[in-house]
């Protein structure tokens, strides 16, 4: 894994998210099984993750401290999902691509040997590298949950 890799990935995330535009309204908020959350409620809760890693994370990075905690993982999750219930389609998807790409800009400017170096987040010492390994890892479980359920409906 590399920046040029991490970079990749958002770029496409952010064209896959796009090609969602084309999905019904029921597929889209069709939870993706039993129990689990739709489409829109899906994409809604990466909004507000990339904004805390825009301003929370990446502003913070270079100040030799370690970086804040995250917020309440639960209750930032629920709060993207309610709004995901009511707002429409090109909403979600157009607050997604718009927080992504700024994300997306901003990491495209950290010097490329940055991306190794150690910080900590709370007693977790990581790189940027393997900061942003997991996210995308993240990504990508929830982009091939959505996969699957379009699939399988698709039948």
């Amino acid at each position: 894994m590399s920046k040029d890799t991490v970079i990749k990935h958002y770029e496409h995330s952010i064209e896959w998210v796009q090609s969602l535009t084309e999905l019904t309204d029921k597929e889209w908020r069709r939870a993706i099984a039993d129990g689990k959350w739709s489409t829109a409620e899906i994409i809604a809760h990466f909004v507000p993750w990339d904004e805390f890693i825009l301003n929370d994370r990446l502003k913070e990075f270079w100040n030799d401290q370690p970086l804040p905690q995250a917020p309440d993982v639960h209750k930032m999750n629920q709060q993207s999902a309610e709004r995901a219930r009511k707002e429409k389609k090109s909403e979600t998807i157009g607050r997604f691509i718009a927080v992504r790409t700024e994300l997306l800009q901003e990491m495209k400017k950290i010097e490329p040997s940055r991306w190794n170096e150690l910080f900590f987040i709370g007693q977790t010492k990581l790189t940027l590298l393997r900061y942003f390994q997991g996210l995308n890892e993240h990504d990508i479980h929830h982009m091939k949950q959505i996969k699957q359920a379009l699939s399988t409906e698709r039948r």
